[in-house]
């Protein structure tokens, strides 16, 4: 019974860990089939925790003098949700009128996104939170099941306990993104403006229009990632967020050969290690003064460089991937 304890917190923590990675690698997902490389996940993940965070916060209606009139654990983190998804759509449009309409480097405007990201979330956190730290603590769905009659299921109720809206969205949003992609003439149509977007123009089929689509719902997916770790995880943002997961997500998504249910399964091998060290630290301590804590914390970052090193030339991506259209060009 012990072990089975364990086995279920193992993959509990694994999943909650995993969740920013997957919603973000989604987002890089559908776009990259719709030929346009997205790096700024990580840049639209920090903009999603902070104003996810900040819906939240003003979204409360209790006074506190100290908080100027807000109280913020008394806010809906619904809110908080709806301006992440918000920020995202921006975010997706700026990148998209850089990228499709402007036709500018993909990846210079990827990283410009993520450079604006660092430096203008420090600047409202410090604007409105007078901090470069974190943000006070808000209401969050953080230790909120979002269906509280599965924990009480014996033995496996305690893997439910972590399963907010997040985790949900997480597992079950690789399944219906694989299903639109692979079923549904809609997707048919986002891959073949991702292979051959000349050959798609030629059938009626509007690339611009498509390549946004992909572009925006790239941006919301991220911002929820973002979103995940501030007020799915914990209960505030913190100025170090996300610390690089945007990137492991783009590892995760290269793993997955740009397949849905295949960054899953790479995102939550991604997190194993991370999880693994948590786990070390409390059943077998010992192992620590062998192998340093700092190794199995750096594990995930040094598994994405490996990847992207060795595994990026093995991989094949969408043919017309970070390659811009210009209507009209000739076959």
């Amino acid at each position: 019974m012990e072990i089975i304890k364990i086995i279920i917190s193992f993959l509990s923590s694994m999943l909650q860990f995993a969740t920013p990675i997957i919603l973000a690698g989604l987002g890089g997902v559908i776009c990259e089939n719709a030929g346009v490389v997205n790096i700024a996940l990580e840049g639209m993940m920090r903009m999603g925790g902070f104003f996810a965070v900040f819906g939240a916060y003003i979204s409360s209606t209790k006074f506190d003098p100290f908080l100027g009139g807000k109280d913020p654990l008394a806010g809906n983190p619904w809110i908080g949700i709806l301006l992440a998804i918000i920020i995202g759509v921006l975010a997706g449009l700026l990148h998209g009128y850089i990228s499709i309409s402007l036709k500018g480097n993909q990846i210079v405007s990827g990283v410009a996104i993520n450079v604006f990201a660092l430096g203008g979330m420090t600047f409202f956190l410090e604007r409105y939170f007078n901090t470069t730290g974190h943000s006070p603590s808000v209401n969050s769905f953080m230790g909120k099941p979002l269906i509280p009659i599965l924990t009480k299921i014996p033995i496996i109720g305690e893997l439910f306990r972590v399963m907010n809206v997040f985790v949900w969205l997480a597992l079950i949003l690789p399944f219906v993104l694989h299903f639109f992609l692979y079923n549904t003439p809609w997707g048919l149509r986002l891959r073949a403006v991702g292979e051959h977007p000349k050959a798609a123009d030629t059938l009626g089929i509007d690339v611009y229009k498509v390549r946004y689509f992909a572009v925006i719902m790239s941006g919301i997916f991220a911002a929820l990632a973002g979103a995940s770790m501030s007020i799915g995880q914990l209960d505030l943002f913190d100025n170090h967020m996300p610390a690089g997961l945007g990137f492991i997500a783009l590892a995760a998504m290269i793993f997955g050969k740009w397949k849905p249910i295949g960054t899953l399964l790479a995102a939550l091998f991604f997190m194993l290690a991370n999880v693994l060290q948590i786990f070390i630290q409390t059943y077998a301590p010992s192992v620590l003064n062998i192998i340093p804590r700092g190794f199995f914390l750096a594990l995930p970052y040094i598994l994405t460089i490996l990847i992207l090193a060795g595994f990026v030339g093995k991989a094949t991506a969408p043919a017309a991937d970070g390659v811009p259209y210009e209507k009209g060009e000739k076959l």
